[in-house]
């Protein structure tokens, strides 16, 4: 291990084992990879992915959303947005209106999406369940308190 190593968080005590990263966003990037792969897995058999039904969800509790809108509710940036847009279109999942102002556009679920959102829902219902019966359902509402309160410390941080 070399000192530059250690000077930047990665270094390691000797025998300490590499799941205990000293690093809190290497170890949060970590479980949330493995938190969506569970997710995606499940959710793979109605042909979505963790963050087509987070859009899916997302219009179907409250439509129509503007690309902006959207993307501030499903918690990503208007770009990143606009590719998975492009290809649930394309998909025939979500349709495209025209806004109150002729260069907005205003996103819905199709027939098709609302379906597949649906369908979407007893999967990612199954997966929760299935997470919150292996770690408990009173330590997961901890955790989500936890989270809830570092996100707000996060957003209180980020540069205005």
């Amino acid at each position: 291990m070399t000192e530059h190593a250690d000077e930047q968080g990665f270094g390691m005590m000797c025998g300490q084992d590499d799941r205990a990263l000293p690093c809190t966003c290497l170890r949060l990037r970590r479980i949330s990879r493995q938190i969506t792969s569970m997710y995606d897995t499940a959710l793979a058999e109605n042909g979505v992915s963790i963050v087509t039904y987070a859009v899916l969800s997302a219009l179907l509790r409250k439509p129509p959303m503007t690309l902006s809108a959207l993307a501030d509710k499903v918690g990503t940036d208007r770009t990143t947005l606009s590719r998975t847009i492009e290809r649930m279109r394309a998909a025939g999942l979500v349709e495209a209106h025209q806004g109150d102002d002729k260069r907005e556009r205003r996103l819905t679920l199709s027939g098709h999406g609302v379906e597949t959102a649906s369908a979407a829902q007893a999967s990612w219902r199954r997966t929760g369940e299935a997470l919150e019966a292996q770690y408990g359902a009173e330590r997961l509402e901890a955790l989500h308190e936890l989270l809830a309160d570092l996100e707000r410390v996060a957003a209180e941080s980020e540069p205005a």
